[in-house]
């Protein structure tokens, strides 16, 4: 089945994205506007993650548990797991410098419940470098039953390509922005399995278009499908 999808989304708890990026509120507009699965992949962070899976199964959207590492050469990486607790396992391994976040430089980091209260403020800063490298985070990752992707690998910032010349030969998956060269997409198709993401920072760049061909709509089908 065709399953419509975007799995780099960044809700208020990313410096960088409008406050109106609620776990909830996400949701409710994946599911208004026709999509079945969802990621909300937060900087170096995991706190708005089980509101968002919550509302998914209010609003009958399968929501992938996911965070963005920022790597320590500053490359981003799509981490996704089957669970939240293999996510919240994996994250606790990771080693993230503590740097007093300037939020009238940087944004403000929302933590948000149910109700889309605010009920805490992330005090560190949230964009900063992990201390692990991105050859060593594939290897975390899958111990943790997750898998990592090399996050928009066509940008110039924060792109593996841009950074590295290359892509690592421990990643089977790779992630587009929306803007990529069709002719690029198809060329990097015959080596790996390709997601085509918004990197959404606001509810309109939700991206609309990117679909998947599952046998059904669930996180196991799409583990089956990315490590198959």
């Amino acid at each position: 089945m065709k399953i419509k999808y975007d799995f780099h989304i960044h809700s208020a708890l990313s410096p960088c994205a409008e406050n109106d990026m609620t776990p909830v509120t996400i949701v409710a507009m994946a599911a208004l506007n026709g999509l079945n699965m969802i990621a909300i992949s937060d900087h170096n962070s995991i706190e708005n993650i089980e509101v968002a899976l919550k509302a998914g199964k209010e609003f009958g959207v399968t929501v992938v548990p996911s965070v963005e590492i920022q790597t320590a050469e500053d490359i981003h990486i799509l981490c996704m797991f089957k669970t939240l607790n293999d996510l919240r396992n994996f994250y606790n391994n990771i080693n993230i410098p503590r740097i007093k976040n300037k939020p009238e430089i940087f944004g403000e980091q929302l933590i948000f419940n149910e109700d889309d209260e605010i009920t805490k403020v992330h005090e560190d800063l949230l964009l900063v470098s992990a201390d692990i490298s991105s050859a060593e985070l594939p290897k975390l990752t899958q111990q943790h039953n997750g898998i990592a992707i090399a996050a928009h690998i066509d940008r110039e910032a924060n792109g593996m390509l841009q950074i590295l010349g290359t892509i690592e030969k421990n990643y089977s998956v790779v992630e587009f922005s929306l803007k990529a060269d069709k002719k690029i997409i198809e060329n990097y198709s015959q080596k790996y399995k390709i997601l085509i993401d918004s990197d959404a920072h606001t509810l309109a760049d939700i991206s609309l278009n990117s679909e998947l061909e599952l046998k059904e709509n669930s996180i196991d089908a799409l583990f089956e499908y990315l490590k198959g």
